[in-house]
């Protein structure tokens, strides 16, 4: 009967363990979203790459300003409008 738990909890922590680490994998960084807007933009054909490109202005002001939070929101709504896929 012990081996049938500890199988029985073995089985249960390999199941779960992707549910772990996605939440708390790191969120995504000021800079790391400045480079992926950076690369993407490059090979828009968005017609919305000039608001997106303010849009990016306004997220990195917002990240020099300690304010990173606001920031990435600015830098995920500017990558979203060039089309990616991109998910925070």
């Amino acid at each position: 009967m012990k081996v049938r738990h500890l199988v029985a909890a073995a089985a249960t922590g390999l199941l779960l363990s992707p549910a772990v680490f996605a939440a708390t994998s790191a969120p995504a960084s000021c800079s790391a979203l400045q480079t992926q807007f950076d690369k993407e933009v490059l090979k828009t054909t968005s017609a919305e790459a000039n608001k997106a490109r303010g849009l990016r202005a306004e997220g990195a002001k917002l990240c020099s300003q300690g304010k990173s939070t606001e920031g990435i929101k600015k830098l995920d709504a500017a990558i979203k409008m060039l089309g990616s896929a991109h998910a925070s």
